[in-house]
């Protein structure tokens, strides 16, 4: 019985400081480097649809839209309900993070090659970047 206590005690520190790997939803898979759950997005039609219609986003998921070339990407919300952060990454590595509005219509636009979409809040705190 004192084992279990122990081994219980043992896991609930190996979770709290990130050295458990975390239960990813379907379609996504682990980055060890992020620590989060990743869904890449390289097609046309898998860019377009991102998180639109979607309820939830489970925390530390994210969804990661690649490009190969950097150019002015723009997302809007119009039909998306959780409250993100869209940060924008160009190919010198220069972070832009702003807030994703629920059912916004107003197009967020800057230069990127990759965007990234998570919770409202987890980028922010995860990269200590300020909303432009």
């Amino acid at each position: 019985m004192r084992l279990k206590h122990l081994g219980i005690i043992f896991l609930s520190i190996y979770s709290a400081f990130g050295f458990a790997e975390i239960d990813c939803a379907e379609d996504y898979s682990y980055d060890k480097n992020s620590k989060s759950c990743v869904k890449f997005l390289t097609s046309d039609s898998d860019r377009k649809k991102g998180l639109m219609f979607k309820k939830e986003l489970k925390p530390n998921h994210q969804l990661h839209f690649l490009w190969k070339d950097e150019q002015l990407r723009c997302m809007w919300m119009k039909n998306t309900s959780i409250p993100i952060d869209i940060l924008f990454i160009d190919q010198d590595m220069k972070l832009v993070l702003e807030k994703g509005i629920p059912y916004s219509k107003e197009r967020i636009c800057h230069e990127a090659i990759i965007v990234v979409e998570a919770n409202r809040g987890e980028l922010s705190k995860k990269f200590g970047l300020n909303y432009q």
